[in-house]
């Protein structure tokens, strides 16, 4: 008969390390995820957790950030790559990873520390446009711009995984029926299509227009050097 592990005190008096939360916490549905029950699985006090993460929110975020930048850091770019294919290269690496996460993607925050585990890709990247003629504010603008696109279209995946359904366009049906479609004639066509915004063609789109966008603000600042 299987008996329930002695609760240990709290703390660094518990032999309860971070790492091992984590490793715990990863290994757990997020939606039953909670102090407690992490606390129970790992036959300590609730108070040990505490020691290490303040509350369930941060230990989801931290979870989040684990499983990002784990996968993340493992991108590469390649060395015989432009600019432009660096930057491709870093945006589907940088949303593959935050699907990756499920959903905890919502919960991805780049200010964490786990963002040292993820400097490798984004300082390559980075050098290429530099080398490219950007300059290091240009370069970090629009690289800022980059990932905030590649995040919303994984958040984006990972609701409609969640929900089963393409959201923009049920809510738009909805909102078209509850008016006169001919009122909306362009709106009433484009609810009828057979597409999705969330699949990776819509990536691959989004990808394309920010690269034409950083084009377009690299030669404007050729111009500016010149003038």
């Amino acid at each position: 008969m299987r008996t329930t592990r002695q609760v240990r005190a709290i703390g660094v008096h518990a032999g309860l390390s971070l790492e091992q939360i984590l490793d715990e916490a990863r290994s757990m549905d997020p939606d039953a995820l909670s102090m407690q029950a992490l606390a129970n699985r790992l036959g300590v006090d609730r108070k040990a957790i505490n020691h290490h993460v303040s509350d369930r929110e941060t230990l989801l975020g931290m979870v989040a950030m684990d499983a990002f930048a784990t996968s993340f850091s493992a991108v590469k770019i390649s060395h015989q790559a432009d600019w432009k294919e660096a930057c491709r290269s870093y945006a589907l690496g940088f949303t593959d990873s935050a699907i990756a996460t499920g959903v905890l993607a919502d919960r991805i925050r780049l200010t964490d520390p786990y963002v040292t585990q993820i400097l490798e890709p984004t300082e390559a990247v980075l050098q290429k446009m530099v080398e490219a003629g950007f300059d290091d504010e240009s370069a970090m603008r629009t690289l800022s711009l980059l990932t905030n696109i590649c995040l919303a279209h994984a958040r984006d995946v990972v609701l409609e995984l969640r929900s089963g359904v393409t959201p923009r366009t049920e809510i738009l049906r909805g909102a078209l029926e509850q008016r006169d479609p001919a009122r909306f004639p362009t709106l009433a066509r484009i609810a009828e299509l057979p597409v999705t915004t969330y699949d990776r063609q819509q990536l691959v789109v989004s990808i394309d227009l920010f690269i034409a966008g950083a084009q377009s603000v690299l030669q404007r600042q050729g111009v500016e050097e010149l003038a």
